[in-house]
Formats: C-alpha cells, structure tokens, sequence
C-alpha cells in the first residue's frame, strides 16, 4: 500500500492514455464513464450531513450508482463497514481534464469524498487533485508545459523583449503584445488528458518527479 496511487480518470479515451503513460508497479488507473452521480444530500438545518438520518440518505443515494460503486471497490475500504485500515491505495488521485467538464466531474467526486464516511480520506491526507497542464510551448525545439493561461503569459513575458518595449503591466498595450508575441512560439492547447500521448502524460501528471499535486 505504501506509495502506491490510484487515478481516477474520465472516459475511456483519458484512461488508455493514463494506462499507458504510468508506472505500472505503483500507479493504478480507474476510468469513470460519463459524470458520476451527484451525492449532496440537501438537508435544512445547522447539522446538514452530521446526523445520522442523513448519513443513512447519502449512503443509500452513492450505492444506487453503479460507477460510485465500483469507485468504492476499487478503494478496498468498503461503505457501512468502512476501515481505513483496508484502504488500498496511499494517494487516491483525481485527474480531470482542464476543461468545464473536467471541472464539473472534479467537483462531483469532490462531493463523494466530502460524504461521511469518505470524509476521512480528505481528513487522513489521502486525497489529490492532479494538475495536468493545459499549454505545451515549443521553442527551439525544447518543450514547456504550461498549467493555465496564467502561466503562458507569464513564460511569454520572461521569454519576451517587454522591457525594451516599455509596456505597461495590465494595459491594453500588454494583452496585445502577449497577442503578438504568441505568433513567435509553437502553442499547443490540450483540450483533454486523452489528447496526450502517454509519454507525456507522464512527464507532466503521472511523474512523482515532475508533476503537481
């Protein structure tokens, strides 16, 4: 169990990537079809989630679904009878695309672990979200990963003659020189983790060395 890692991945095309691209003696890949079921439990009053009707409710409405099911399998930990102690993995990794999508499915699972007993795996330090870049720059035919629209204006910037321009920070002036300065590099804009080849899925996600959690 030690050091091993369990990714939970969207979609067929995400999971054959992650499959691929990990390292097979510590790294386990769990492809979910499609959104998983919302498991919120709306409850009025100040003790929403803590009493045990509603404890009950929330249980009863994440083993109705089949992929929540199988998520809760693949943890080893079990639902009523819940023991930690069983838990298989020592990292549960949740690796969506950096898309709307992706973050709707993060925030679903996200609502999984937050339902007692799950809660105890946020508590206990087990739980990650990954960081898959969004950017792949080229220049000079070395390779830079970029997590977010941030990132590349700020690698744009540095690798950038601004300060002979005399540009103001925050200005219209700015923007349209990230604009133009954009044309001078080969960018490539993931639309999903399935649009990475294996390797460099790893490199970016996947890699212990590497990656961002």
């Amino acid at each position: 169990k030690e050091g091993t890692e369990l990714y939970i991945v969207e979609g067929d095309s995400a999971g054959g990537s992650a499959k691929q691209g990990r390292n097979r003696e510590f790294q386990a890949v769990l492809p979910l079809r499609g959104k998983i079921l919302n498991t919120y439990v709306n409850t009025n009053g100040r003790n929403a989630g803590k009493t045990a009707d509603n404890q009950t409710k929330a249980l009863a409405k994440m083993m109705s679904s089949s992929e929540i099911v199988t998520l809760i399998n693949a943890l080893g930990t079990g639902s009523k009878d819940f023991d930690i102690e069983n838990l298989r993995y020592e990292k549960i990794v949740i690796m969506t695309d950096a898309d709307v999508d992706g973050s709707h499915i993060r925030t679903l699972l996200l609502t999984f672990f937050n339902n007692y007993p799950f809660n105890q795996l946020i508590e206990n330090g087990n739980l990650f979200l990954a960081q898959p870049p969004l950017f792949k720059i080229t220049k000079n035919s070395k390779n830079y990963y970029m997590k977010d629209e941030k990132d590349l204006e700020n690698f744009i910037i540095k690798n950038s003659n601004l300060r002979e321009k005399k540009v103001k920070s925050n200005s219209k002036e700015l923007n349209k020189f990230i604009e133009q300065e954009k044309q001078k590099f080969s960018i490539q804009r993931f639309k999903g983790l399935g649009e990475m080849n294996p390797e460099e899925l790893w490199q970016t996600t996947l890699n212990p060395e590497n990656r961002n959690l």
